[in-house]
């Protein structure tokens, strides 16, 4: 693995022969959410992740405020450092938001596009007030009081009594700076709404849904697959937000079984 800054942003390059494949994590995560993948699909891929920008290591930044659209060019703008003139690229909620954004941006950079758990809709007013709301307590308490209450969410409450995912996703949380979670939730909020552009991207795709995300509830994932025009479409059982890290031999299976088709396509 060969690790370097572009620009501030933490980039973890791990070689391989075949196409570039992208992983783009949740909020407040970081790159360490896809070790499960990075070492099933490194064998086959050239495997890249990154901590989006003020969370993980992705701290050496000018400041905190920055918008989606910033966080998009993050994206772009890694892939033209590393040379990749395309790539598969899976993202998972906040991954996804980004990722939608960047093919509706630069359609001809993806060869596919995974999104898991993540939604095309742009935030309503409840969605505003609570993050606003949020933001106001991690300022005046920290990140503690937070960051309990996502771990919760993060996962179906069967997996969150196992106490290693548990603790591996709250250590993740850990590590982060109290303004890099508050710049990160103001970009979210300033998503646009992606949903009625879905059907222009041409692009395959592959979305996947944990049956029970409370985050991103499965009907969220099915409007999306009913507006895209190349799409396949995986449910996950017994499984919360974090698809990968929960269930990750069925993540791993769901992804590599479309990216072979994929990739059989482009051969032909």
């Amino acid at each position: 693995m060969n690790t370097i800054k572009v620009e501030g942003i933490s980039v973890n390059d791990y070689g391989g022969e075949g196409n570039a494949l992208i992983f783009i994590h949740a909020f407040p995560l970081c790159s360490r959410m896809w070790d499960s993948q990075v070492e099933h699909f490194s064998k086959i891929y050239r495997v890249v992740t990154y901590d989006v920008r003020g969370l993980g290591y992705s701290t050496d930044i000018p400041d905190y405020q920055f918008t989606m659209e910033e966080l998009v060019n993050d994206l772009i703008m890694i892939m033209d450092h590393l040379g990749i003139d395309k790539a598969h690229a899976c993202g998972l909620s906040m991954g996804g938001y980004i990722l939608q954004r960047a093919m509706l941006k630069n359609p001809g950079r993806f060869l596919s596009a995974t999104l898991a758990d993540t939604k095309s809709e742009g935030e309503n007013n409840e969605s505003l007030l609570s993050r606003s709301n949020d933001i106001i307590k991690i300022k005046s308490e920290g990140t503690d009081s937070f960051f309990d209450g996502m771990a919760k969410k993060l996962i179906s409450e069967r997996s969150y009594e196992n106490e290693e995912p548990r603790t591996f996703i709250r250590t993740m949380m850990s590590w982060m700076k109290p303004e890099g979670v508050i710049g990160t939730m103001m970009a979210i909020a300033t998503r646009t709404n992606s949903f009625y552009l879905l059907k222009d991207i041409e692009i395959p795709c592959h979305v996947i849904v944990g049956r029970n995300d409370v985050l991103t509830p499965p009907v969220k994932s099915f409007f999306m697959k009913e507006n895209l025009k190349e799409v396949e479409f995986t449910v996950i059982e017994e499984c919360g937000h974090l698809s990968n890290m929960e269930k990750h031999e069925e993540f791993n299976s769901a992804v590599e079984r479309f990216l072979k088709h994929v990739e059989e396509n482009l051969t032909k």
